[in-house]
C-alpha cells in the first residue's frame, strides 16, 4: 500500500480519506488543517477504516492501543482489538452501527494484551450505502477510569452499607425540617420501629419531648448550638418507654443549598444503670440497703437545716442491738448477717417514709425522726421498734432473739449540731446498756439527766 499524506503524529495510506482521489467528501478535504488540529488534539481514539482497515489513527488513538506509532496499527482490521462478539460483527459489517446518535459500550485489547473500557460511535462519511467501499470514522471514548472510579465508588458504598448493618449505634438520617430519610438496622432495634415505618415521620418520634428541650428547639428553630456536640438525651421507643441516649448530630450540606443532618445514638441504659449502682454503694450499706454513715450525716444537717427553717422538732435514735455478738460467735457470720437485714427490714416497717433509718456501725443503726411533734411520739416509735427487734428472727435454723437499746436526743432542746445531737444520742444508749439495756431514754441536757417518756 502506497502511502500518502500524514496527519501530525498519524498515519494515511494511498486510498485513504484524507487523500484527493475522489473517495472522501470533498468539504472535508476543504478544510484539512482545521481536521488536522481537531484530531491531534482530540482525547478520544478516532480513526477512518476502509472495508473494516484501518487506514488513519489519531495520536491519541496510538497511545490507547499501546503502539509505537501508528504504522503499528495500520493494515490492521478494526475487530482485532475489540472483545467478543463485536469483533465477529465488526469484521462482517460496519454499517449496522453507523448511528450518529447512538454508542456502544465495549472493550478494546491494547496491543500489550490490557484491556480498556470505551464507549464508541461509528459514522459512514459518506453517507451512501450504494458506494462500494464506504469510509467509516470509529471514535472511542476512554472511560476505563470512570469505570474504576465507579466501582471504587460501589465499593466504599458497599463497604459502608455492611457497616451500617453490623454498628451497635442507631444512626438516623433527616432532612433539614427533621421528617427521617433513613434508619439503619441498630435503629429499627432501638427503637422498636422498621424502617419502612420510621421514614417520613419527623425524627420527634424518637425523642421524649419534656425531657429534650435542646433537641426539639434545634429542629423548631434552628438553634445550632447542638450540633456536633455529645449530649445525653432521652429517648423513646415506639411502645412509648424512655430510655437514655448518647446522641451527636452533624450537619451535612448538599447540593443546591439542602441540608442533611446524621444523628448517631447510643443507648447507655447500662451504663447508667451501673453508675447509678456505684453511686448507690457509695452511699448505702452494702448488707442492708439502707443508707451509711457517710449518707446519714448529710441526710442529719439538711434534716436540722430544715426544722431550723420550720422550726419544727427533730428526734435522733441511736439503736445497738442488744445480744447480737453472742449471735455472731454461736452461729456464725451468715447467721448475723441474716439478723442484721432483718433488724433493718424491721426498723423501716416502724418508721414514717419521710423519715430515715440508716446502718452507722456493725450492730448501730440511727434513726431520723423529721418533725416528731411532742416527745410522746417519739417514745411510741421506740417502744414499737423495741417490740419488733425482740421478735424472734429466723437464721442458721435457729430462732434468734435480739434487743435494742436506744438513746434519744431531741432538736433544739439537746443541741442545734448534727454532731452534738449524735454525740447525746450516743452517750444516752451506752446508758441504757448499762442500766440493763433493751430499752430507751431520752437526753436531758437541761438538768444533765436522762428520762424515759418525757
Amino acid at each position: 500500500m502506497t502511502e500518502g499524506t500524514d496527519i501530525d503524529g498519524g498515519h494515511t495510506a494511498a486510498n485513504s480519506p484524507l487523500n484527493a482521489d475522489g473517495h472522501v467528501l470533498p468539504k472535508f478535504m476543504e478544510h484539512v488543517g482545521f481536521v488536522r488540529e481537531l484530531l491531534n488534539n482530540s482525547s478520544n481514539l478516532i480513526c477512518f477504516c476502509r472495508f473494516g482497515t484501518i487506514e488513519y489513527v489519531n495520536p491519541q488513538g496510538v497511545r490507547m492501543l499501546r503502539a509505537e506509532n501508528a504504522d503499528n496499527l495500520v493494515g490492521r482490521p478494526f475487530s482485532n482489538f475489540c472483545d467478543g462478539e463485536f469483533s465477529a460483527l465488526f469484521a462482517q459489517e460496519l454499517d449496522a452501527f453507523a448511528h450518529d446518535d447512538e454508542s456502544i459500550r465495549l472493550k478494546l485489547q491494547a496491543l500489550d494484551g490490557a484491556w480498556i473500557d470505551v464507549t464508541m460511535r461509528i459514522f459512514r462519511l459518506d453517507g451512501r450505502r450504494s458506494q462500494a467501499d464506504p469510509v467509516y470514522m470509529i471514535e472511542c471514548n476512554d472511560i476505563s477510569q470512570y469505570i474504576k472510579t465507579s466501582e471504587l465508588t460501589r465499593r466504599r458504598e458497599a463497604r459502608i452499607e455492611r457497616i451500617l448493618q453490623t454498628i451497635t449505634e442507631a444512626i438516623i438520617t433527616a432532612d433539614e425540617i427533621g421528617t427521617i430519610e433513613d434508619i439503619n438496622p441498630a435503629a429499627e432495634k432501638m427503637f422498636g420501629i422498621s424502617k419502612q415505618a420510621a421514614v417520613g415521620q419527623n425524627v420527634k418520634i424518637f425523642m421524649k419531648a419534656a425531657k429534650d428541650d435542646a433537641l426539639l428547639r434545634y429542629f423548631n428553630t434552628g438553634d445550632t448550638a447542638i450540633l456536633g456536640e455529645l449530649r445525653e438525651a432521652e429517648a423513646a421507643r415506639a411502645d412509648g418507654t424512655a430510655f437514655p441516649v448518647e446522641i451527636t448530630i452533624t450537619e451535612i450540606e448538599e447540593g443546591g443549598g439542602r441540608r442533611k443532618f446524621i444523628g448517631v445514638m447510643r443507648d447507655i441504659t447500662v451504663r447508667k444503670q451501673q453508675f447509678e449502682q456505684i453511686e448507690f454503694l457509695a452511699h448505702h450499706d452494702a448488707l442492708t440497703g439502707l443508707p451509711n454513715r457517710h449518707l446519714f450525716d448529710d441526710r442529719l444537717k439538711q434534716a436540722l437545716i430544715v426544722a431550723g427553717r420550720r422550726q419544727s422538732r427533730l428526734a435522733l435514735m441511736f439503736i445497738d442491738l442488744d445480744k447480737f455478738k453472742l449471735i455472731n460467735d454461736t452461729l456464725g457470720h451468715e447467721a448475723g448477717d441474716i439478723v442484721l437485714k432483718s433488724a433493718a427490714a424491721r426498723l423501716l416497717d416502724r418508721v414514717r417514709a419521710s423519715d430515715t433509718v440508716a446502718r452507722v456501725g456493725g450492730d448501730e443503726f440511727a434513726v431520723i425522726l423529721d418533725d416528731v411533734g411532742a416527745n410522746e411520739n417519739a417514745a411510741q416509735i421506740a417502744q414499737d421498734i423495741i417490740a419488733t427487734l425482740t421478735t424472734p428472727i429466723e437464721a442458721a435454723g435457729e430462732e434468734c432473739t435480739v434487743g435494742a437499746s436506744i438513746g434519744i436526743a431531741l432538736y433544739p432542746e439537746d443541741a442545734d449540731a448534727a454532731s452534738d445531737l449524735l454525740a447525746c444520742a450516743d452517750e444516752t444508749m451506752y446508758r441504757v446498756k448499762a442500766a440493763g439495756r433493751n430499752d430507751f431514754m431520752f437526753f436531758n441536757v437541761q438538768n444533765n439527766k436522762l428520762t424515759k417518756n418525757s
